[in-house]
């Protein structure tokens, strides 16, 4: 027997983490949603965020925005091909073609960058639970992870990007619930 179609996800073991939590009822809401800004802080952290933050802070801002656009492309092009410092890139470059400039640009970048994410992996998970599950466990999966999004504060989350461009690598862990108290509520 299968512990869940959360094993066989084609994602990241973060995401997986969180799939899991949605699927099991074990899981409280407030424990899927402390899953979710632990799996976007992995996942962003790989972006160019340094070098986003000095084509932002550069004194030709409002002025030029093709030039910052040509610049956020060059880093593209510089970066690692990951979906997430993809997404970062198409975020900043919104925020530039929409007149933002700035502390402000880069902080709707992080925090568009986290929605789209987020709307993302949750349409994978969703479809892969109604693929190897059942339409009913993917609404409820969808349901949890909709719950959780809802409670995740992404202005937090980009703040915490925004202090020190990239966490530790370390830093993003779920904790481990093993006492005999910390079990699921009754």
């Amino acid at each position: 027997m299968s512990d869940g179609p959360h094993r066989s996800l084609p994602m990241r073991r973060h995401w997986k983490n969180l799939a899991e939590r949605a699927a099991k009822a074990a899981y409280s809401a407030d424990e899927v949603c402390e899953a979710l800004p632990i799996a976007l802080q992995r996942d962003l952290r790989e972006a160019p965020l340094a070098a986003i933050r000095d084509i932002f802070s550069g004194d030709q801002g409002s002025l030029f925005a093709n030039n910052e656009i040509k610049r956020l492309e060059a880093v593209r092009q510089a970066s690692t091909r990951s979906a997430a410092c993809n997404l970062v890139i198409d975020c900043a470059i919104h925020a530039v073609s929409g007149g933002l400039t700035g502390e402000a640009a880069f902080r709707a970048t992080l925090e568009n960058a986290c929605e789209a994410q987020v709307r993302s992996q949750f349409r994978s998970v969703e479809e892969h639970y109604y693929r190897e599950a059942s339409p009913r466990s993917a609404g409820y999966v969808r349901d949890r992870l909709d719950a959780a999004r809802q409670q995740c504060d992404f202005k937090t989350v980009a703040s915490g990007f925004m202090a020190g461009a990239k966490p530790p690598r370390g830093a993003a862990h779920l904790p481990r619930h093993t006492g005999l108290d910390e079990g699921p509520t009754l």
